[in-house]
């Protein structure tokens, strides 16, 4: 025993930089037990991010600079292990705009289905999985809901990537195994045990018809302790493991991501600025009407629609849809845009019917959508030449084309503006123009 005891000792002195108290409040905080500390592939993730990538994982934090106050403040609020950080990290490296080949969109990786579940809005105008906020703010209920589901955070973890049904499933295999270690030769004629495997075998070959039955008989083997060590074993020859290799590898980095996320002394030595990263936002919320434009914003507050675009990314257009909507500002610009901006005006283009036109015909001028034109307009059956249209526009330039009888003078009264921006803007060296040429005409708001 005491021999036992010293290779213990001498194993532990030489994985000081993974076996530590930092890393052990990581494990209790998400309900695993301190032995998975010496989990040789959880080891290795460790020293690759701590060593060998350690630039890898510092720009991830980096990624994360102004993002992470927030997803800090709401998990503190939310009662939830502040470890979760690392979901973020790893799902997406804390890009906001980040995507999957299964249309698993944002900062949280959710899809269409799950999110609409929690809360968050898909349509024709906003994608709300990138809306880092909000976003986040569904990622924590999803996981208390996870947890409250499995009882252990760990578990929630695995569900998260893998579904919650494919973790009751490698659960119950898992235990039915742990039965069946114990039992010894006994197991191969055991009713019980066979009458588990069988459930296991339909629920495998049938999916979500077949799932009740698998769900009564996780929790009839709730009595069955097993680790994450169980679950993450492989079984050599079996195509179908308790957990997908996609997740097994998920839940190693998210545990190797947060023993450096909460080593101060790692990332002072690396980047002391991360530490310090956000202590106040650096953006926040503004309701505005229907339509406003975000280059009217950008020009209100004398910054750049690239950079007011990259606090809007939920938005799928340059301007917010027919209802009563958000955008994220600047902090510091909050007062400005208070006191300056028209809540009365809705700042988009009217358009006047000309003979010839159609919804199709103005959809594409404007390049957008016949359901955007619907969205904004109440029309009839029919256009009238002459009837006037509201249109939300995707660009601070409109498109014109020159047609039999136009002159540059006569195009810039109809538009409100100066010949003189029209020639700039297309430089344009006379003021000459020929029939289908295409004029960038500047918007006005």
């Amino acid at each position: 025993m005491k021999k036992l005891f010293l290779i213990f000792f001498v194993f532990l002195i030489l994985r000081a930089d993974v076996v530590n108290d930092s890393n052990i409040n990581v494990l209790d905080a998400l309900n695993i037990e301190d032995s998975f500390l010496l989990n040789p592939t959880l080891q290795k993730q460790y020293k690759e991010y701590a060593y060998r990538k350690k630039r890898y994982f510092l720009n991830i934090l980096e990624n994360g600079y102004d993002i992470l106050p927030i997803i800090r403040k709401r998990i503190q609020k939310s009662n939830i292990p502040p470890e979760l950080i690392a979901v973020a990290m790893a799902e997406s490296y804390f890009m906001l705009d980040a995507k999957s080949d299964k249309r698993a969109r944002g900062l949280w990786q959710f899809m269409p289905k799950t999110a609409k579940r929690f809360g968050l809005r898909i349509d024709s105008y906003v994608d709300e999985r990138l809306d880092p906020i909000k976003s986040t703010q569904a990622a924590i209920d999803y996981l208390k809901y996870l947890h409250d589901y499995f009882g252990k955070w760990y578990l929630a973890i695995l569900a998260y990537n893998a579904g919650e049904a494919r973790v009751v499933e490698a659960v119950v295999r898992a235990k039915v195994d742990k039965l069946c270690n114990i039992e010894g030769e006994k197991c191969q004629n055991d009713p019980d045990i066979k009458k588990y495997r069988k459930i296991i075998r339909e629920y495998q070959q049938k999916g979500s018809r077949a799932y009740l039955p698998l769900y009564k008989l996780y929790k009839k083997l709730s009595h069955i302790h097993i680790t994450l060590d169980d679950l993450l074993r492989y079984q050599p020859g079996l195509k179908r493991q308790y957990l997908p290799k996609e997740t097994r590898k998920y839940i190693i980095k998210i545990l190797a991501m947060s023993f450096l996320f909460n080593n101060d002394e790692f990332l002072k030595y690396s980047n002391s600025y991360i530490l310090n990263s956000g202590v106040t936002p650096s953006f926040d919320k503004v309701t505005v009407p229907g339509g406003t434009s975000l280059f009217y914003v950008a020009r209100l507050l004398h910054m750049s629609y690239k950079e007011l675009r990259e606090h809007n990314l939920h938005l799928k257009n340059s301007f917010t849809p027919p209802y009563k909507y958000y955008i994220y500002i600047p902090y510091k610009k909050i007062a400005y845009f208070k006191k300056h901006f028209n809540y009365k005006k809705r700042y988009i283009y009217t358009y006047k019917v000309k003979k010839g036109d159609s919804l199709l015909k103005i959809a594409k001028k404007f390049g957008i959508s016949i359901r955007i034109l619907r969205d904004y307009n109440r029309f009839g059956r029919y256009l009238r030449v002459g009837q006037k249209i509201v249109v939300p526009l995707n660009s601070r330039f409109i498109k014109y084309k020159v047609r039999n009888g136009d002159s540059l003078a006569g195009i810039a009264r109809r538009f409100g503006i100066s010949y003189k921006k029209i020639m700039r803007l297309n430089d344009m060296k006379s003021t000459v123009i020929r029939v289908g040429q295409i004029l960038k005409i500047p918007q006005r708001y």
